[in-house]
């Protein structure tokens, strides 16, 4: 008996097993087995098991053919990414828009696909489709223009991008202004802007200073009066308050919280907002690693449901704490609930800067169940050292996926000696297991951009604003053109 003689739902279950490099090298094998491969069944399972940063999916709307070339480029990416320094393996460019927006850092990049450009003291946010070279206006301030904007991006229900942003706005010749929450979603055929909702002054407050966005709900702090002032459930546009500071872990939280600065940070999920407060009266009290104590809580949807008051408030739920660098910090993995104890973890990044070395580690939060008799469950917390890179690695990014494989870049900004890149890989995959990373070696990104595809007119240097497209290894980064224009340089790594 020969392997073609197998049923086919046989020969299905043998191909399962297989990595898409070996699915792709099988078809050279026969024609009888070239065409198995190109049957969707295929390519679901090798969707569902790749150990590969990738978007959220396999949906019954996406294609055989969305899922395998999502698959083989990030597999094409991700040979060379850990094992050797990062080169550009296309022809570099850049983009120009239409006008000279760029002069600051009021854009971004999602998918590394679309640039998206606020028109500040303008009325319109444009997007460019960096592939096709296609402009689209996806919001218009009608007799406004636009003063401020403040963007977060995750990942939407069908797999594709959202990006939810807060936009502030005033009338044109007018003192007064207004905030605005916008969904923007990408997918393939284009940008569409979904909705737009007026949000209370007396809910938003002045100031933005950190927007986080997870799979369902959306938060954000004020820098001005540092509070946590607005989250939002995406999926039923609810806006919510945060309930009035309260602590059993600290009883004068509420005082102190009141009338101290705290370091802050914000990490929305699906289920739960991670709140993180450090005291400053409670900075001496470091680890052997110089990292401060934090109290870490958990807000979750009310679970009586939304009552009378408008807006309704969240519901406190969990109360832990720990010592952590709360200023480094990144969503790695969204909230995985298990089904037989009810717990619930969240995994995310951090990294500090040590003794000329820059070290990395993945933690994960686990929020228990309260035990009978009390009012708040239990967070604990631990932690896995995963890479370090020599020197002080102060810029950051990744892309991560729903089932927490992430791939992303450090980056050394030195003034005296360049810049230079590191690309690494985390698996953050399973609930209760240890989450692992591998880094590779660095790259003097001179070196890299000393090509003749690429003017020396659009190097990086040490302080720019940059974006990275994981599933692409692609990185953007403005740069001045010619004639004082500036432009945005694109460039594909691995």
């Amino acid at each position: 008996m020969t392997l073609t003689s197998l049923p086919h739902d046989v020969l299905y279950r043998v191909l399962s097993f297989l990595s898409v490099r070996e699915i792709i090298c099988l078809r050279l094998a026969c024609k009888d087995l070239r065409d198995l491969t190109f049957h969707t069944a295929i390519w679901h399972d090798a969707y569902t098991h790749a150990k590969l940063p990738r978007p959220l999916g396999p949906l019954d709307s996406q294609s055989r053919e969305f899922l395998e070339t999502t698959l083989v480029k990030s597999t094409q990416v991700g040979v060379k990414w850990n094992k050797q320094a990062l080169t550009i393996t296309s022809k570099a460019t850049w983009f120009e828009p239409e006008w000279s927006a760029l002069q600051e850092d009021h854009w971004e990049v999602v998918a590394g696909l679309w640039l998206v450009i606020p028109h500040i003291s303008g009325p319109d946010i444009l997007c460019y489709d960096l592939e096709r070279g296609l402009r689209h206006v996806i919001y218009h301030a009608e007799g406004a223009q636009i003063l401020s904007f403040k963007s977060a991006t995750s990942e939407a229900a069908d797999g594709g991008c959202i990006m939810h942003a807060i936009v502030m706005e005033s009338a044109r010749n007018s003192v007064s202004f207004s905030h605005k929450l916008l969904s923007i979603r990408f997918s393939s055929d284009g940008p569409l802007l979904e909705f737009s909702m007026v949000i209370p002054g007396d809910v938003i407050g002045m100031g933005m200073s950190q927007l986080s966005a997870g799979k369902r709900l959306l938060c954000m702090s004020d820098h001005l009066t540092g509070t946590l002032n607005l989250a939002v459930d995406t999926r039923t546009r609810v806006l919510y308050r945060f309930p009035l500071p309260s602590s059993i872990i600290d009883p004068k939280f509420d005082v102190t919280c009141a009338q101290e600065t705290y370091l802050k940070r914000l990490i929305a999920t699906e289920t739960h907002i991670l709140a993180m407060f450090t005291p400053l009266t409670m900075v001496s009290q470091l680890d052997e690693g110089g990292n401060c104590r934090v109290i870490i809580q958990a807000f979750a949807l009310p679970s009586a449901g939304i009552t009378g008051a408008s807006p309704p408030t969240l519901e406190l739920t969990h109360e832990g704490h720990c010592y952590l660098d709360i200023e480094r910090v990144s969503l790695l993995c969204d909230s995985m609930t298990s089904a037989v104890t009810g717990q619930t973890q969240i995994k995310f990044l951090t990294h500090c800067m040590r003794l000329n070395l820059t070290k990395y580690f993945a933690h994960r939060v686990t929020l228990s169940p309260p035990l009978p008799g009390q009012k708040l469950g239990n967070i604990s917390f631990s932690t896995d050292q995963l890479f370090s890179v020599p020197g002080y690695a102060n810029t950051m990014k990744f892309t991560t996926s729903f089932d927490g494989h992430a791939r992303g870049i450090c980056v050394l900004h030195n003034e005296r000696d360049g810049t230079e890149f590191y690309g690494f890989t985390i698996d953050a995959s399973g609930m209760d297991k240890p989450c692992s990373g591998i880094v590779g070696p660095g790259v003097d990104i001179k070196e890299v951009e000393a090509t003749e595809s690429f003017p020396s007119s659009l190097r990086m240097t040490w302080n720019v604003k940059l974006a990275f497209d994981g599933y692409l290894g692609r990185i953007c980064y403005r740069k001045r053109g010619q004639a004082g224009r500036n432009v945005l340089a694109v460039v594909d790594l691995a």
